[in-house]
């Protein structure tokens, strides 16, 4: 899996002509094209860099460390943003961050070539700062909450924005962050209005986003990928309230009780082979992979965290039986099939499944999350 992540990533760095080709025709049409090939740091480049970055192989570590510091400063000195999205790969990095932390700290004694490694690794928190800045500057609704394509002249705010963003801003409150009650209470803002605008009362799903200009909420209720965005950020966002605050603050936390409210909306919706439906209510829907594998990475990380223990009516079985209904998805060489592909605007899902850079990397990052024993067969070496 690993060895086709990376692929992947150079395939987005250097698109092949054909690529390009398609992409200014689509764009000729005028059908949305390719952000990624004006954007290397576009959502798919950030769930691979995430996937790489969760796998532990510091091979695979820096080759998305190098990645991402190469396009973080590609105009110039300042960190530059072409789409909100870019928050993605920043948040990876500050995974790395992290990782790299904890790592370090269980060493008795660094030798040089450690040291430089940290070094070059630490760079990334200041980074996200900066970008931090500049996030904080884009355009907003009238509650604050980022928009997702201002150049549109609307005020539509996505799933995948409000999910991007604020994983972003709770990994960097959870790095030490010189200003990280701020950079909390950001995530927080824009998870409160997306729970308040954003969310189907019946189901309690989310819709792919809302728009308060229109006073309509837009796209498909329970779309998995739409979930699968908001519950990383989500889930990233008390984690973070769990490190800074401690544990017993959890439940005074005002997005606490919510948060499980919509883990069990997601996990009621889970189907007698362990998986969700790409539209979560459709029993007998079809699979895609990257949303489940979103949904999977973000449940992973609350388990290994030690959210869960705080709901006991989420059982470990139903945590097991999602994770592995995954392998069916992903080949012996490592290759995630099964993902849908990009969505081309609200309830806009051409019905095609296959390989794409967004299922590897969140396949990726999702089974590096098991346990050695249920991972190591479908992810090393490959």
């Amino acid at each position: 899996m690993t060895t086709i992540a990376l692929r992947n990533l150079q395939e987005i760095e250097h698109p092949s002509p054909l690529k390009r080709g398609k992409d200014t025709v689509k764009r000729l049409l005028k059908r949305p094209g390719d952000a990624s090939i004006q954007d290397p740091l576009f959502w798919p480049a950030g769930l691979l860099l995430l996937g790489l970055v969760e796998t532990g192989n510091s091979e695979a570590q820096n080759s998305a460390r190098t990645y991402l510091q190469r396009h973080l400063h590609a105009g110039g000195a300042h960190p530059r943003l072409l789409h909100l999205d870019d928050a993605l790969a920043m948040g990876a990095g500050l995974r790395l961050y992290q990782k790299e932390e904890e790592r370090i700290g269980a060493l008795e004694q660094q030798s040089p070539q450690e040291a430089s490694r940290r070094s070059a690794i630490s760079s990334l928190l200041h980074e996200g700062e900066r970008f931090a800045d500049i996030l904080r500057k884009l355009p907003a609704d009238a509650e604050g909450s980022l928009i997702y394509n201002p150049a549109s002249g609307g005020d539509d705010i996505f799933a995948d924005g409000c999910g991007m963003v604020s994983f972003f801003f709770s990994l960097l409150a959870a790095c030490k962050g010189q200003d990280r009650s701020s950079y909390l209470s950001f995530a927080a803002s824009q998870l409160t209005a997306f729970l308040q605008h954003g969310m189907d009362k019946r189901s309690g799903l989310p819709y792919h986003g809302y728009s308060l200009k229109k006073g309509a909420k837009q796209g498909i209720p329970g779309w998995s990928r739409a979930a699968g965005w908001l519950l990383m950020g989500y889930t990233e966002y008390l984690i973070a309230c769990k490190s800074i605050k401690g544990r017993q603050s959890l439940p005074d936390e005002k997005l606490f009780l919510p948060y499980f409210q919509l883990l069990q909306s997601i996990l009621n919706c889970q189907r007698e082979d362990g998986a969700l439906s790409w539209i979560l209510c459709s029993s007998e829907g079809a699979v895609d992979t990257s949303g489940l594998s979103m949904l999977c990475y973000a449940i992973g990380r609350a388990e290994g965290e030690g959210l869960l223990a705080e709901c006991p009516t989420i059982l470990p079985q139903q945590i097991f039986s999602l994770r592995h209904s995954l392998l069916p998805c992903i080949r012996e060489d490592g290759l995630v099939t099964g993902s849908l592909s990009a969505c081309e605007d609200f309830a806009v899902h051409r019905q095609i499944y296959g390989s794409f850079p967004w299922g590897q990397g969140a396949a990726l990052a999702a089974i590096s999350l098991a346990s050695k024993e249920e991972s190591h067969h479908v992810r090393e070496g490959k």
